[in-house]
């Protein structure tokens, strides 16, 4: 949990700082040391996020190219929303080659249908504990499955999307999240496994979906390394996409980790859609080389 808000962290500690330049008299050792202490702490989370700002060197470069396309949405609806015409419309606007939907049950599927006219090829697996998935794709799929990773009630999908000629695997996932009732062991086993099936830069590669983790967590980047996936937010921004509801306490958790086979077209947060969690919009171009 203090992983995950070392940006908010950011804004508290510059908050004492400043109250710190107003009371203290610094004729204190302990004042002294409080503020050095602090301003430590400050630098040491501002390395840890500064990969995720505008001023870092990009992880995947960017490209205007649209020889091979690939629009892509990932989103958590959450259960319990109600507006699915939100999120329909959105997507209608959007218009994405390929989509992921986390937290669907047998309700969310029946008011989506109509996306079933627009998207031929479907991966639709509900469930009523809100780790259901459903992936929507213009594009012919095969090999596809849905397997149990690690626990019996958390799917992930697990297909290849074929593309002008070209092959992508794609893995969608949605482990539980860290919370004092789940075991965080198996999210970072969850994540580390998807990690190990991914195909390490010999084909081109997309794993996405709500990963219940922050980018600079320690079990992201052993992924990243296992994987050798890289992250379109490096050099570009935190685009946090949860909480919705809460506008201070927002992380990014929502991914997409693609392989060197892909530029960067465009990356964002899309708008708000009833749920907890923002939807992320990423495309690239599948380079030839």
């Amino acid at each position: 949990m203090w992983d995950a808000g070392r940006a908010q962290l950011l804004v508290f500690i510059s908050l004492l700082l400043g109250v710190g330049v107003f009371t203290f008299d610094y004729n204190e050792d302990i004042q002294i040391a409080l503020t050095v202490l602090l301003l430590s702490a400050m630098c040491y989370h501002l390395y840890v996020i500064f990969p995720f700002t505008p001023f870092h060197k990009k992880e995947i470069q960017s490209t205007t190219k649209s020889s091979c396309r690939l629009r892509m949405i990932t989103c958590n609806v959450r259960m319990s929303n109600e507006d699915t015409e939100l999120l329909l419309k959105l997507l209608l606007q959007q218009n994405p080659d390929v989509l992921l939907l986390t937290e669907v049950n047998q309700c969310w599927v029946n008011k989506l249908s109509q996306l079933e006219e627009i998207y031929p090829q479907t991966i639709i697996h509900p469930q009523e504990n809100t780790y259901g998935m459903a992936l929507y794709s213009k594009y012919p799929l095969s090999d596809s499955s849905v397997k149990f990773l690690v626990e019996n009630d958390v799917p992930s999908i697990h297909t290849d999307i074929h593309i002008s000629g070209k092959t992508i695997h794609f893995i969608g996932l949605h482990p539980k999240p860290p919370t004092p009732w789940t075991n965080v062991d198996n999210k970072d086993t969850e994540i580390v496994l998807a990690a190990s099936l991914s195909t390490n830069n010999t084909h081109p590669c997309v794993i996405t979906g709500d990963l219940n983790d922050v980018c600079w967590s320690r079990i992201t980047k052993t992924f990243k390394y296992l994987s050798g996936l890289k992250d379109p937010r490096v050099g570009r921004g935190l685009f946090n996409t949860y909480n919705a509801n809460i506008p201070f306490f927002r992380y990014p958790i929502d991914h997409f980790f693609i392989s060197d086979h892909f530029k960067v077209r465009e990356i964002q947060r899309l708008p708000y859609v009833g749920s907890d969690h923002f939807p992320i919009l990423l495309e690239v171009n599948l380079e030839e080389e």
